[in-house]
């Protein structure tokens, strides 16, 4: 999501801390083009709603809306720039011409899949590897062949099942894994090749997640478990529960426009929450299995190498006969 001069901005400082390769994440879109500013200015059926939070808040309704999607095509031109070795995406598949420029380029590839139809689709676009997104995934669904909707399997699941189909790409799990010992178990037990891990991450010293969804982050799985919804952003994503997600939940799906439209309609709702630390109507992101990357994170006291250090010891270990 980050703009052409961000990002570019973001890769210069990863490249004066290492020489190793790193990933740059996309949002995919067939076309590239994310919605018109046309679009953001229509009234939508969820617009009432929101209108009554901002009210709640004290807050203004925005006379205009700005596009939420950087234009792909920038980004793209940067990530080339930059030399970026290995370029991951998520919510389909890059556009033709893009995956073309990005493979002449010898970058590697990643897609995301969250069914094996998805998978075989990737497969036949000759991406280098993999994410198997199982439904216990923190944040947006990957899903791009029924983005409303399916049949979510679990990650050990949806590994198996891959792994089932897709013989000659590595498959990495990603999915309520927060522990050293359950990477081990989908590294040995369900076959992936690799695994992915960000609910844990966002617990590191140095994570830039805001205090106050830290704190949730900690502290509040037993009593509310994240579930999945789309009223937030348009698109289907797993969070904890709040006024937000409620409030939005109680809207028939249907009427909660796209993600382009609606993400950038609710941004100046999440924007005010996060700055004031107001938790009912903060976007709070994150896995199934949180508790576990809080009790594994020590609470939340390790830095990312700690956690690093620490996930590569478990690992390990369990590969020792």
């Amino acid at each position: 999501m980050m703009p052409a001069d961000v990002l570019r901005k973001a890769i210069r400082a990863i490249k004066e801390q290492t020489t190793h390769p790193f990933a740059v994440n996309l949002f995919a879109r067939s076309s590239g083009s994310p919605v018109s500013l046309q679009d953001l200015q229509q009234a939508y059926a969820s617009d009432p709603m929101l209108q009554a939070i901002r009210r709640d808040l004290g807050l203004t309704t925005p006379t205009t809306y700005s596009l939420r999607s950087p234009p792909l095509k920038d980004q793209i031109e940067v990530i080339l720039q930059e030399q970026v070795r290995v370029v991951s995406f998520t919510f389909g598949l890059l556009p033709p011409d893009v995956m073309s420029q990005l493979k002449k380029a010898g970058i590697y590839l990643i897609g995301t899949a969250t069914s094996v139809d998805e998978a075989r689709i990737l497969k036949q676009n000759q991406i280098d590897a993999m994410v198997a997104q199982g439904a216990e995934a923190g944040g947006h669904r990957g899903t791009f062949e029924n983005p409303d909707g399916g049949l979510d399997l679990s990650t050990k699941d949806l590994v198996k099942a891959i792994k089932g189909v897709v013989k000659d790409v590595p498959v990495l799990a990603a999915g309520g894994i927060s522990s050293g010992p359950l990477a081990a178990e989908a590294l040995t037990h369900w076959h992936a090749d690799g695994v992915v891990l960000g609910t844990l991450f966002m617990l590191s010293k140095e994570s830039a997640t805001p205090p106050a969804h830290r704190y949730v982050l900690l502290h509040s799985e037993q009593e509310k478990p994240t579930r999945i919804t789309r009223g937030l952003t348009g698109r289907r994503a797993r969070g904890f529960p709040n006024a937000f997600m409620d409030r939005m939940d109680s809207l028939d799906t249907k009427t909660i426009p796209e993600y382009d439209i609606h993400s950038s309609k609710t941004k100046d709702i999440v924007a005010h929450a996060t700055k004031n630390g107001i938790t009912d109507y903060m976007l709070l992101l994150a896995g199934a299995n949180a508790s576990d990357a809080a009790q594994y994170s020590n609470q939340g006291t390790l830095s990312a190498a700690e956690i690093m250090r620490k996930l590569m010891i478990d690992i390990k270990d369990c590969f020792v006969v």
